[in-house]
C-alpha cells in the first residue's frame, strides 16, 4: 500500500511539472454585469483587445466569463492570429449570457469571426435585440482547415443561422448544446438554420452529438455546395422545424452516420411542390424529405450512409392534414429519407428509422405550428401570421418522455434515443461505455497548433490509439511515461505537416517488452508546448 501511495505522489508531481511546461496556459477572467447594474457594452471584445500585448509572447490563452453575469456584444471579435477559446468559469451556477446587441448606430455586426481554431464552452448566446429584431449569423467560423468546438452552449435567436461555417476544410464538433428559435418566426420564407455551411469546396468533419435543436423556420443543416468528408449526427433531439427547404440536408457527404436521433415534427410544411420551395433541393429527387442526400455527381462518385435507430414522426394531426388535403394542393406527408439515402443505406433500411409519437415533458405546443401551417395554406399570399409566433417558445425545455415508449430503449446498446442530457444518470453510464470512433472524439485539450484527443480504448488491454491534430507544421514527439515519470516508449519524434494523426501503442516499451498493468501517461509535445493524458493498461 505504501508503494502505491508513493507512485501516486510521484505521478501527481510529474504531471504538475509537465503542465507547468505546457506553454504556461493563461486564463483571463472577464467580468460582466448583474441585473440592475449600469449597462456596460463590449466587455469581451474590449478585454480581448486589451490582452493583445500578452498574446504577443503567449497566445495560449482562455478567456473566462463569470457565471450568472451578462455580457453585451456590439463589436466583432476577429481572431486573426490566435486560437479563440471562451468558456464559463468552473462551477454549477447559471451560464454567463452574451446578448448580441445593436450598436449606437442602430445596426449589428457579427460577434465572432474566428480565423484560427475556435472553442466555446458553457455559454449562452442570445441574438434577440432589445427592439425585437434578431442578429444575423453572429457566430462564424472563418478558420480555413481549422477546427471549432462548441460544447455545453445555448445558442438562441438568430435570424439566419445559429452557427455558420464560412471557409473550407473545417472540423466542427457540436456537443451538449441547446440550439433554438432561429429564423423569421412571424413571416414566411428563408432563414432559420442551426448550421449554415457557406463554403463551396470541402468541409472536413461535422459532428453533432447530444444536442437539443428546436423551433427553426428552415433547416437543421444547410449544405448546398461543398463535399463533406464525414458527418456524425448522433443522439440529438429535433423538435418543431418548419422546414422551408427541408430538415437535414447532407448534400454531397462522403460518409454519414445518422444514429439514435429523435425528429419530432421535423418538416411541418410537408412536401410542397411549388418552385419557390424547390430552389434549394439540389438532388434530382425533388420531393421534400426530412433527411436528404444529393445523388452521385462528378464531385462525389461514391458515398456511405450508416443509419439506424431514428424516430422520425409528425404528430397525428399533421399527418391527417397532409393526407386530407387535395392531391394537387402542394402539400403531402413528407418522406423520412430521399431515394439517394435509401440506395446508400441498402440492406440496413429496416433499422434506419421508425415512427412513434412522443409527448415531451415541456416543449412549445405543436398545435401552434399546426395553426400556423393551416393559416398559410388558406392565405397563400400572406407574409405575416396574425399572432407573434415567437412568443410561444418557453425558455426552459425538458425533452424527457415516457420510459414505456419504444424510443426509451431504442438506441444502440439499449440507451434512449435523442439528447442523452435529458437522462443524466444514463448519460454517465453511456459515456463510460460509448463505442466512440475517431471522428466522434472531442479534443480534450489544445495549445497553439496542436490538439490531442483522449486515446481509445481507455482502459485497454491489447492496444490503444492516440489521436492528435496539427494546425501548423512542427516537430512532434509522442512519448509514454510510467507512473514514476520515466520515459519508457517513444512513438513519434519527427517533423510533421498539418493534418490529423493517430498512432497505436501496444503496451510495450522501447525494447519490445510488454509492460505491467497500471497507469501510464502519454505526452504529445510540439513547438508551443506539451499536452499530457492518462492511459490505463488492463
Amino acid at each position: 500500500m505504501k508503494t502505491t501511495y508513493i507512485k501516486l505522489f510521484l505521478l501527481t508531481a510529474f504531471l504538475a511539472v509537465i503542465q507547468l511546461a505546457n506553454a504556461q496556459k493563461r486564463v483571463v477572467q472577464i467580468p460582466g454585469i448583474t441585473p440592475g447594474q449600469p449597462l456596460v457594452y463590449d466587455q469581451i471584445f474590449n478585454a480581448i483587445n486589451a490582452d493583445a500585448p500578452n498574446r504577443a509572447t503567449n497566445k495560449n490563452v482562455i478567456y473566462e466569463l463569470k457565471r450568472g453575469q451578462v455580457y453585451l456584444a456590439t463589436s466583432t471579435i476577429n481572431s486573426l492570429d490566435y486560437d479563440l477559446h471562451i468558456r464559463a468559469e468552473a462551477g454549477t451556477g447559471p451560464l454567463p449570457i452574451v446578448f448580441h446587441t445593436l450598436n449606437s448606430a442602430g445596426s449589428s455586426a457579427a460577434m465572432i469571426t474566428a480565423r484560427l481554431n475556435l472553442t466555446l464552452e458553457n455559454i449562452e448566446f442570445d441574438g434577440r435585440h432589445s427592439n425585437g429584431t434578431l442578429g444575423n449569423r453572429f457566430l462564424n467560423m472563418y478558420g480555413k482547415n481549422y477546427r471549432a468546438i462548441v460544447r455545453g452552449c445555448r445558442i438562441l435567436s438568430d435570424r439566419g443561422a445559429l452557427f455558420t461555417i464560412q471557409v473550407d476544410g473545417v472540423k466542427l464538433y457540436m456537443t451538449d448544446c441547446i440550439l433554438g428559435n432561429s429564423g423569421h418566426h412571424i413571416s414566411v420564407g428563408g432563414n432559420g438554420r442551426a448550421l449554415d455551411i457557406r463554403t463551396t469546396a470541402t468541409v472536413d468533419t461535422i459532428v453533432f452529438q447530444n444536442n437539443t435543436i428546436y423551433n427553426l423556420t428552415d433547416r437543421v443543416m444547410r449544405n448546398m455546395a461543398p463535399v463533406i468528408n464525414y458527418v456524425k449526427f448522433d443522439h440529438n433531439t429535433i423538435v418543431n422545424v418548419q422546414g422551408y427547404h427541408g430538415c437535414l440536408q447532407l448534400g454531397k457527404t462522403k460518409h454519414a452516420v445518422i444514429t439514435n436521433n429523435i425528429f419530432s415534427n421535423p418538416l411541418t410544411y410537408g412536401d410542397r411542390l411549388t418552385t419557390r420551395w424547390r430552389a434549394e433541393q439540389l438532388q434530382p429527387d425533388k420531393g421534400f424529405c426530412v433527411i436528404t442526400h444529393d445523388s452521385l455527381s462528378s464531385k462525389l462518385t461514391s458515398a456511405v450512409v450508416e443509419m439506424r435507430n431514428n424516430n422520425i414522426y409528425h404528430d397525428q394531426k399533421f399527418v391527417d392534414f397532409f393526407n386530407l388535403t387535395p392531391e394537387k394542393d402542394s402539400i403531402a406527408d413528407p418522406r423520412p429519407i430521399n431515394n439517394a439515402i435509401k440506395k446508400f443505406v441498402g440492406a440496413g433500411l429496416p433499422q434506419a428509422y421508425f415512427r412513434e409519437e412522443l409527448v415531451f415533458k415541456n416543449t412549445s405546443s405543436w398545435l401552434n405550428l399546426y395553426n400556423f401551417l393551416t393559416y398559410w395554406v388558406t392565405h397563400p399570399k400572406a407574409s405575416v401570421f396574425p399572432n407573434n409566433f415567437s412568443e410561444i417558445y418557453p425558455y426552459e425545455w425538458d425533452v424527457t418522455y415516457s420510459t414505456a415508449s419504444k424510443s426509451y430503449k431504442g438506441g444502440d446498446n439499449g440507451y434512449p434515443l435523442g439528447d442523452m442530457n435529458a437522462w443524466p444518470t444514463l448519460k454517465s453510464q453511456w459515456l463510460q461505455g460509448a463505442n466512440l470512433n475517431k471522428s466522434a472524439l472531442i479534443p480534450f485539450d489544445a495549445i497553439e497548433g496542436l490538439e490531442i484527443r483522449q486515446n481509445y480504448p481507455n482502459p485497454f488491454s491489447d492496444f490503444t490509439t492516440i489521436y492528435y491534430s496539427l494546425s501548423q507544421p512542427q516537430k512532434v514527439e509522442v512519448s509514454i511515461y510510467n507512473s514514476v515519470g520515466q520515459k519508457i516508449k517513444t512513438l513519434v519524434n519527427a517533423e510533421q505537416k498539418v493534418g490529423d494523426y493517430n498512432i497505436r501503442w501496444n503496451g510495450n516499451n522501447d525494447q519490445g517488452a510488454e509492460l505491467a498493468k497500471g497507469l501510464y501517461v502519454v505526452s504529445v509535445s510540439g513547438a508551443n508546448g506539451r499536452i499530457v493524458k492518462k492511459i490505463m493498461k488492463n
